[in-house]
């Protein structure tokens, strides 16, 4: 009898001997260990539980013409994108509060503020332009003395070219500079200002073109000055020393060779 109980313990010993070996590193009865502390189930540790990335689109604006932007940028939680045809979109924004910034040439800067969440959002963005009532209907009156019977798109060049001289370092950096501005003889660039025809208001369309060629639209592909060749036709003229952009109706739009 007494054989038999140390048989039997042995064989107890070497079943809880077997039983470590084939569960190593494993807790007592085979339980295998918990996660790390720290750390949740469904995660792996470095990953920090609860946050949330959102998509927001958005659609920018002339505040008075309503017109779509053809250009500028658009500024979130540290990215920046480009708008196109009025729109912009930002992915993988951290959930919560953010400020949005919009800018483009010849606007205000524009500031919203923006919830982003876990489900796409829109917003919104209307842009009022930086030059004045006053200023605006001087600029329309230009285009339409300038392109007056002109197809539309024409007159858009006309009055994109402008705005191109306002960004440009050789010419004045307003509206008004630009547009009233002298050579050194004393001759107005734009003949309108000499002639009067500057003080006929403005037809509806050339309005429009003014509108169009704020938020962007550029038919003259960059110009910064145009002229009638028919109305030009010595060859030895600066102005067919320029470098030519476009023929568009009855005017060239050209650059400067300097530029």
């Amino acid at each position: 009898m007494k054989h038999k109980y140390i048989l039997l313990s042995f064989a107890i010993l070497l079943m809880l001997t077997l039983n470590g070996c084939l569960n190593p590193g494993g807790s007592p009865g085979g339980i295998s260990p918990g996660p790390p502390p720290g750390s949740s189930p469904g995660t792996s540790p470095g990953n920090t539980p609860g946050t949330a990335n959102g998509t927001i689109t958005g659609r920018v604006v002339d505040a008075t013409s309503g017109l779509a932007f053809w250009s500028g940028q658009a500024s979130l939680a540290g990215k920046t994108v480009q708008i196109s045809d009025g729109q912009f979109e930002f992915k993988n924004i951290p959930a919560g509060r953010h400020t949005l910034t919009v800018s483009k040439a010849h606007y205000q800067t524009a500031e919203v503020q923006v919830n982003i969440g876990t489900q796409p959002s829109t917003v919104e963005v209307k842009m009022w332009p930086v030059y004045s009532a006053a200023h605006l209907d001087l600029f329309a009156r230009l285009v339409h003395a300038e392109a007056r019977g002109e197809p539309y798109e024409g007159q858009v060049a006309v009055a994109a070219s402008v705005l191109n001289r306002v960004q440009h370092r050789n010419y004045p950096s307003s509206l008004y500079g630009v547009i009233t501005q002298r050579d050194s003889r004393g001759y107005a660039q734009y003949s309108p200002i000499d002639n009067g025809a500057i003080n006929t208001p403005a037809a509806r369309s050339a309005k429009d073109a003014v509108a169009d060629a704020l938020v962007g639209w550029d038919p003259s592909r960059g110009a910064t000055g145009f002229f009638a060749p028919a109305k030009v036709p010595n060859r030895n003229n600066w102005v067919w020393k320029q470098v030519p952009l476009v023929k568009i109706g009855n005017h060239q739009f050209f650059r400067s060779q300097l530029d």
